[in-house]
């Protein structure tokens, strides 16, 4: 199977902070992929490599877009933010910065169907709605403003944004970090529903063992920058083999 998304040698630093140093890795068509490691190990870095988000300093991002495999680079900005917004997702850590919080929760929804093409508001309007109550908002909600929002309710509100436009490819970002305990299990519960029932490829960035456990196919583990382990989630947590990864499964690291 050609892979969906490859990282071949990515090295990138801030200063003297090696954040990647020469990191590999493949994503098969609908695989959930978990990056874990604690603060400072490189993970975000990382994932916004992938995403197109940041430009490694060396080392090529290939993306295979169902005809050809291209790298990033080879693709043009222009090119990998139309990717962005069309065949691909990103759901950050704090829903507020990804959001438009002055315009409605339909909107917000609305703004990436708008983005793809669609211009018929009576439909737009209703596959808003359809996906609020996907994501178990009251689709009567659709036309309040997202600051009214619970902070578990912005979430799944990003995530309906995100994922109204069927991307093959959507980028987690600590999804249910600052949530209340009761309120990350709901939105793993969402997520794991969506990507098994849509197909999705994930790569997704946690600091919690638990939420890669329960979500992820395979898993990375970083240190400094470089990936100590990597393999099927159950194996590498069940058997770890990197002293730090053994730290981490015991939950000896800090988050």
């Amino acid at each position: 199977m050609t892979a969906l998304l490859q990282a071949r040698a990515l090295t990138h630093r801030f200063g003297r902070t090696i954040a990647l140093d020469d990191v590999s890795l493949t994503l098969s068509p609908h695989e959930i992929l978990a990056i874990v490691g604690e603060s400072g190990s490189g993970k975000s870095t990382l994932l916004n490599v992938l995403s197109g988000c940041l430009t490694p300093q060396s080392g090529d991002v290939m993306y295979h877009d169902g005809t050809t495999v291209r790298s990033l680079a080879e693709r043009g900005e222009r090119a990998v933010r139309t990717l962005q917004r069309a065949r691909w997702g990103y759901v950050a850590q704090d829903p507020r910065s990804a959001l438009r919080l002055d315009i409605t929760a339909g909107g917000n929804i609305g703004e990436r169907l708008m983005a793809g093409g669609a211009r018929h508001y009576g439909h737009i309007r209703a596959v808003a709605a359809r996906w609020l109550e996907t994501v178990e908002i009251d689709p009567v909600r659709i036309d309040d403003l997202p600051r009214t929002f619970s902070g578990g309710m912005l979430q799944r509100l990003q995530i309906a944004a995100t994922l109204v436009t069927d991307p093959e490819l959507v980028f987690m970002d600590e999804p249910t970090g600052g949530l209340d305990v009761s309120v990350q299990a709901r939105i793993l519960d969402l997520i794991r529903s969506l990507v098994r029932s849509l197909g999705l490829a994930i790569v997704i960035v946690t600091h919690d063992i638990g939420v890669a456990r329960l979500l992820a196919d395979r898993l990375i583990v970083m240190r400094h920058g470089r990936i100590v382990e990597a393999g099927l989630t159950d194996q590498v947590l069940d058997d770890p083999h990197h002293p730090y990864t053994q730290l981490l499964v015991a939950s000896v690291l800090p988050a």
